[in-house]
C-alpha cells in the first residue's frame, strides 16, 4: 500500500503544479480577461457609468468590509486597487464581467496558518439603479 500512497502523492503534486503554470501561463495571454494584473481592472472591466456600491469580500467568502457607494466605477476601482495593494494581491481572477456586476477574486488563495479564510479574498462592484 505504501507504493500506492507515494504514487497518489506525486500525481496530486503534479496536479498542483499544472494548475500553477496553467494560471501563470494565462496572466501573461494579453487576450485574456478572465486571469489579469489588478491594475488591469480598470481596462477590463465593463460596467455601465454611473452610481456603484463596492463590497470587499475575505477568502472564506464573508464580507470583508463594504466599502459603500461611488459615484463612478473609477473611483470604486481606485479604492479596490488600494485595498489590494495593501493586501499584496497582484493578479486576479474575473468571475464576472456584466454591465451590472464586475466580480474579481485574488488567483492564489492564502492557505496560511490561523487566518486562513480571514485575509482579502476579492470584490464585488454592483450598479445602482438609478
Amino acid at each position: 500500500m505504501v507504493g500506492g500512497e507515494f504514487l497518489a502523492f506525486l500525481l496530486l503534486v503534479a496536479v498542483i503544479v499544472f494548475a500553477a503554470f496553467y494560471k501563470e501561463k494565462s496572466l501573461s495571454d494579453p487576450s485574456n480577461t478572465e486571469t489579469i494584473y489588478s491594475e488591469q481592472m480598470v481596462d477590463v472591466q465593463s460596467i455601465r457609468a454611473g452610481p456603484v456600491d463596492v463590497t470587499l469580500f475575505r477568502q472564506s467568502g464573508n464580507v470583508y468590509r463594504e466599502l459603500g457607494v461611488f459615484g463612478t466605477v473609477d473611483e470604486a476601482l481606485d479604492e479596490i486597487m488600494k485595498s489590494f495593494r495593501r493586501a499584496k494581491i497582484d493578479s486576479v481572477c474575473v468571475l464576472q464581467n456584466t454591465s451590472t456586476c464586475f466580480e474579481i477574486i485574488r488567483l492564489h488563495h492564502n492557505h496560511r496558518g490561523s487566518q486562513e479564510g480571514k485575509k482579502l479574498g476579492g470584490a464585488l462592484v454592483v450598479t445602482l439603479e438609478t
